[in-house]
């Protein structure tokens, strides 16, 4: 997340730090074969702000990062026992539910007053998404969007007739595009689909077929301890079950799931080839199964995906109109597509909660309490009805000890007079700040010096 900001860095963080430590164990192999030796690396993981100042020669320019946040980091590093990974809470908290650790449990570091929460990094969970991180500690009430449900029920039913559609679900972060979908894909309208999910991710354009992989394995039902022969007997039984003219698409199926094909004509043809023969082969199994039962296919985060991911989608929303094929889509407003002048293409603008629904959803997670009141009114006022910004800073409250109890029954423990600004919250901030051109970056952080209201005439005096 240093010099540039990243939304996700302390997840990003855990799994360079778990990649690092599995190549050293196969490194390891190696080593101890050929010389008897065992080479191991201990890794240490904290998140916080930095300082980040450039070291600059005429030939290159390099990035140090200073403060509390490193020590605390290198700490950790100590720490930790060779071939492991130890991590604060800090980290945990901007990474919970995307890794699994063990707790070590409070530990006195030099330079701080208070024992410091340690963690030992065990390996990545299966959650590849934010929702599922918070399905995973529970749901909040869903509130506010009767229209956008009602828009997405019509599409359904259009494309049950076989009147394929796409709906687009397009917002900033925060403001309930997963959610909504993950709300209607759960209701009972969809109980006689097969639904398939994938969502591209931050880190994942470099990879071709990074959602379509994903995609494929809950299709053909892989599982993690699944082994090449396994993979290519489901694969191969599932295709030849669905229709037998699929037989040649197998080894196209089986190269995106990283398993050896022995087929000749497979691996005589060039990667241009290769890449037509396995979107065409994607697309007739997706049309082949919507013959069979109603289809629901989902790409969620389109703003991260990769040019083989959007090759495909392009091929399929070609072949939508005829098919009993819903395909729901989400993205933030930068991202850009072909499909707008389709006549079965919709668009949904998600925007913040009005303050009527914002304040429902503060009733569910804090209470009815009036000592709350003054809170409920200066959360709404900070987050503008963001959703994600709402609950990250309820939760933020709760684990700061300004609020005791249980979600819906809060009470005010001490009072506060400002909220500060939760580290989820600020990380997604952060890299949006630094996406911006350096002219806009640079208004921003002048105008931020003189606070949130900002007169014009003052910012034009000082921002030349």
């Amino acid at each position: 997340g240093a010099p540039l900001a990243l939304e996700d860095h302390a997840v990003r963080a855990c799994y360079a730090a778990l990649a690092m430590q599995q190549a050293m164990r196969r490194y390891t192999e190696e080593v101890r074969r050929d010389h008897g030796i065992e080479v191991q690396v201990r890794i240490g993981l904290n998140s916080g702000e930095v300082v980040v100042r450039a070291i600059g020669s005429d030939l290159r320019m390099d990035y140090s990062a200073v403060g509390q946040t490193t020590h605390l980091a290198a700490r950790m590093e100590q720490l930790a026992t060779p071939g492991s990974t130890r991590l604060t809470g800090e980290t945990l908290r901007l990474a919970e539910g995307f890794v699994q650790v063990v707790p070590i449990g409070p530990v006195p570091v030099k330079g701080l007053t208070d024992p410091v929460e340690v963690f030992e990094l065990a390996g990545p969970s299966a959650t590849r998404t934010r929702l599922q991180a918070a399905a995973a500690r529970g749901l909040t009430r869903f509130v506010g969007r009767t229209q956008e449900l009602d828009h997405l029920r019509q599409a359904l039913d259009k494309a049950r007739g076989a009147q394929g559609r796409i709906v687009a679900v397009v917002g900033e972060p925060g403001v309930g595009k997963s959610r909504l979908l993950w709300e209607f894909i759960h209701s009972h309208r969809t109980q006689d689909w097969l639904v398939l999910e994938s969502s591209s991710v931050s880190y994942g354009k470099a990879s071709p077929y990074f959602p379509v992989i994903d995609l494929c394995k809950s299709y053909f039902r892989i599982e993690a301890r699944d082994d090449a022969r396994s993979i290519r007997e489901k694969v191969t039984g599932k295709l030849l079950t669905l229709d037998e003219s699929l037989r040649a698409m197998v080894p196209g199926f089986l190269s995106l799931l990283d398993v050896p094909t022995d087929d000749a004509s497979w691996d005589a043809l060039d990667p241009g080839q290769r890449r037509r023969r396995t979107v065409d082969g994607l697309r007739r199994m997706l049309l082949r199964e919507s013959q069979i039962q109603p289809l629901c296919v989902v790409f969620e985060d389109l703003h991260w995906v990769d040019a083989e991911t959007q090759g495909l989608l392009d091929a399929l929303v070609e072949s939508l109109p005829t098919a009993r094929v819903l395909l729901l889509v989400n993205y933030r407003p930068e991202y850009s597509h072909g499909w707008g002048s389709k006549t079965y293409y919709s668009q949904l603008r998600l925007d913040p909660l009005p303050p009527e629904s914002a304040d429902e959803l503060l009733r569910a997670l804090l209470g009815d309490h009036e000592d709350l009141d003054p809170i409920k009114r200066l959360l709404v006022e900070r987050t503008e009805g963001v959703p994600f910004f709402l609950e990250e800073s309820v939760r933020t409250l709760v684990e700061q000890g300004a609020l005791a109890g249980e979600r819906g029954s809060y009470r005010l423990a001490r009072p506060f007079d400002t909220i500060q600004v939760p580290a989820t919250v600020q990380a997604i901030l952060a890299a949006r700040i630094d996406r911006l051109p350096p002219e806009d970056k640079t208004l921003l952080q002048t105008a931020a010096v003189i606070g949130k209201d900002v007169p014009f005439a003052l910012l034009q005096a000082i921002a030349e």
